[in-house]
């Protein structure tokens, strides 16, 4: 049985990289995404949160235990998947915080949960977004003001 359930996990592995890639790293995310593309377990169950966790141990990727610096590092990389998303957001006309989280709850695009998006969350997804780009050193202009020429719209090589 354990051999099954090690090959079943070896095979998602590319799923699991994608999935982190794009940003859902938090063991309920993954459930949650594994669950919403019909993946089914080893045992043709739903996903749940130990499941994951016991599928991630035996790929050797169980995080658990982490320190603050890999959730941040999975928060930065969810930022960046979602960068496209908000750039097309702004470019459509969606600028404020509350209709940029609007939209995102209508495109049924899960937060980092994997649930609805609010506005903290938005408004904390476009100053990591801010500060992102600010480290990286591809903001054209400067700017005293901080992260309210991101919050307005007027930041440039992100688009957001």
């Amino acid at each position: 049985m354990a051999g099954k359930r090690a090959a079943h996990a070896r095979a998602l592995a590319p799923t699991i990289r994608e999935l982190r890639a794009a940003g859902f790293v938090s063991r309920r995310a993954l459930a949650d995404q594994l669950n919403r593309r019909g993946i089914p377990t080893a045992h043709g169950g739903s996903w749940h949160y130990t499941t994951v966790v016991r599928m991630l141990t035996r790929l050797g990727l169980n995080t658990s235990g982490s320190n603050g610096l890999a959730i941040k590092r999975a928060a930065d990389a969810r930022a960046k998947a979602l960068a496209p998303t908000i750039r097309e957001l702004r470019t459509a006309g969606f600028v404020s915080v509350k209709a940029i989280t609007h939209e995102l709850n209508l495109r049924q695009m899960p937060a980092a949960q994997g649930g609805k998006w609010h506005l903290a969350s938005v408004d904390r997804l476009l100053h990591r977004l801010e500060r992102l780009e600010l480290s990286s050193g591809r903001l054209r202009h400067s700017n005293n003001e901080g992260s309210a020429s991101f919050l307005n719209g007027e930041h440039s090589n992100l688009g957001v």
